[in-house]
């Protein structure tokens, strides 16, 4: 298991250990800009049913957006981002 590494920029604090891919969702017409879309590791929770009185195991994919207010300023964040991905990736290789 790769260790926690919380890194704060651009208005973002993450756990870099618990990225999977980076997006960036062009203009919606929710007028929130551009959005820097953040995907995070799978991971699984036992949540507990009273119905049927037993723990299931569910499957979450969580994922954080940001909305920037142009496509380049998006862009930039992710590319700054992805170099601070790949730094905390190869540190703990």
């Amino acid at each position: 298991m790769q260790k926690s590494q919380v890194v704060t920029h651009g208005g973002l604090t993450l756990d870099v250990s618990q990225i999977k891919s980076f997006h960036i969702d062009g203009y919606t017409p929710r007028e929130r800009g551009h959005i820097l879309r953040v995907e995070l590791k799978s991971r699984y929770e036992y949540v507990w049913n009273p119905g049927t009185k037993e723990y299931e195991k569910l499957l979450i994919n969580d994922f954080i957006e940001h909305p920037y207010a142009d496509y380049e300023t998006a862009v930039a964040y992710r590319d700054e981002w992805q170099e601070i991905w790949v730094d905390c990736l190869q540190e703990n290789n």
